[in-house]
């Protein structure tokens, strides 16, 4: 979520024989990468590097996580001992508004899916085939 807005959905699919971090530490990461060549309407837009240099930066930023300071200390995050909000029901779905709200943000912003990128995945990822594209 970003504003409280869904901007991705990555669901557990493990009964499937995806692969789904639950038991393992995550971390925030970011990068500004060159992909016209891929990722910009299969390379269509290319960037414009009259805007260089190209800097992103964040404001407000929280995290609202069971937070480790290593990964020797994952058991705090986890067990039938310990409730935290993600695990309740009522946020293991998008509401109808959050669905609706997805679907806005897919359709204006997103530019590049990999799961119909059949040039670079010939034959489409196991997530993809599951997953419930909107």
């Amino acid at each position: 979520m970003v504003d409280e807005t869904p901007i991705r959905v990555h669901k557990n699919l493990e009964d499937k024989g995806i692969p789904f971090a639950k038991d393992q530490a995550m971390g925030v990461y970011s990068s500004i990468w060159n992909a016209d060549d891929w990722a910009t309407q299969g390379g269509l837009v290319k960037t414009d590097w009259s805007h260089a240099p190209f800097i992103a930066s964040y404001k407000d930023f929280k995290i609202d996580a069971c937070e480790v300071p290593t990964t020797a200390d994952l058991s705090k995050c986890s067990g039938e001992e310990q409730r935290f909000w993600w695990d309740e029901p009522t946020v293991s779905e998008l509401s109808l508004h959050q669905n609706h709200q997805l679907i806005w943000v897919r359709a204006n912003h997103m530019i590049y899916d990999y799961c119909f990128d059949a040039a670079r995945f010939p034959v489409t990822p196991l997530e993809c085939q599951h997953h419930r594209h909107l």
